[in-house]
């Protein structure tokens, strides 16, 4: 019979464990207190008790505004001191700032309120000044004639009192103006003579402009063509020469002056204008402007006189026009080299549909 024996093996393992826990528990502990030197790490804190209670908090009050300062031109920068740190209030447990102006010292708020002005600035460039507005066109002037009238004229030579009956229609519409005069002389049944003089031209602004002056007398033809600058004037006279004239004056031909009278009754003493009468352009001036009442055939008629002379004071002509008959020409005196011409109004002519 065999013997039971304590197996060698059991004992050997034991002890092998046993030995390997003690290695490693010596190796973990010394791994430790390296970490902890590296880290140092400190003892835990003991575990502190905190009593809480409720405690009821006034509103916070709202902070006081700066008083406004007004603002310098170009300030240089002052350093200021440094603002204190907030004031923690003990019975609110939390912090509440004190504002900043009630801690300035008052030598600052004092250098503040006072404006400084740079020496450098640059001085302030005026305003530009404003354009002068545009001047605008002038409206054209208010005819004192109707658009249509016809006048009956007895013309007499003064030099030997011949007298011949003429005729002179106005015309006005779309700016524009036309002139006519016929008159004949006649005995019997034959024609000793004829004459027509014919303006026409355009009104604006200041009254009558003529471009066109046609004089006719016995079939011999002079016409006077005005330029668009009114500065001179070409003459194609009867006898078929040519020749360009200058205008120191206002252009006005014996038709056209006495209308543009109408549309400028209180023009200046002075005045001057340059007059074509056929082969003739000559300067002329206003003299005198007067009202006048004329005794004709037909009754008194109330006139504004004006008398233009020729610089040398001789010659020239003589207007009379009628304030009662919309300023329609009344009488015409014409101071020519070889004497005078009188045109007398004996009747006035007016479309009902264009009287005023």
């Amino acid at each position: 019979m065999f013997a039971p024996t304590t197996p060698r093996i059991g004992v050997r393992l034991v002890a092998a464990a046993a030995g390997s826990l003690l290695v490693h528990a010596v190796f973990v502990s010394g791994a430790m207190r390296g970490l902890a030197d590296v880290f140092r790490w400190h003892k835990e804190p003991e575990p502190v008790v905190v009593q809480a209670r409720i405690v009821a908090l006034a509103p916070p009050e709202p902070p006081r505004a700066a008083p406004a300062t007004p603002k310098p031109a170009r300030k240089p920068k002052v350093k200021s001191a440094p603002a204190p740190p907030p004031v923690m209030t003990a019975a609110a447990g939390a912090a509440s700032a004190v504002p900043a102006a009630a801690t300035e010292p008052a030598s600052s708020a004092a250098t503040a309120a006072t404006p400084v002005t740079s020496v450098d600035a640059p001085a302030a460039a005026p305003p530009p000044s404003p354009e002068p507005p545009p001047v605008p066109p002038k409206p054209l002037k208010q005819s004192p004639f109707p658009a249509r009238a016809s006048i009956a004229f007895e013309l007499t030579l003064e030099a030997n009192n011949y007298k011949v009956w003429a005729t002179q229609t106005w015309e006005a519409a779309d700016g524009r103006y036309r002139i006519f005069l016929s008159a004949e002389a006649k005995a019997l049944f034959f024609t000793l003579g004829a004459l027509s003089m014919e303006s026409q031209g355009v009104i604006t602004g200041d009254g009558l402009r003529p471009e066109r002056y046609v004089d006719e007398r016995n079939k011999r033809r002079t016409v006077v063509s005005f330029s668009a600058n009114e500065k001179s004037a070409t003459v194609d006279e009867a006898n078929g020469n040519r020749k360009t004239v200058a205008l120191t004056g206002q252009a006005a031909d014996v038709m056209s002056l006495t209308y543009d009278l109408g549309f400028n009754p209180d023009i200046a003493v002075g005045s001057v204008f340059t007059l074509s009468n056929r082969d003739n352009v000559e300067e002329i001036r206003l003299m005198e402007r007067r009202d006048e009442t004329l005794a004709l055939e037909t009754g008194a008629l109330v006139t504004r006189f004006y008398d233009f002379r020729r610089p040398n004071g001789g010659g020239g002509m003589q207007v009379w026009l009628a304030v009662e008959r919309q300023w329609l020409p009344a009488k015409i005196r014409i101071l020519g080299r070889d004497g005078a011409v009188t045109m007398v109004a004996t009747r006035f002519e007016i479309p009902a549909a264009d009287a005023r």
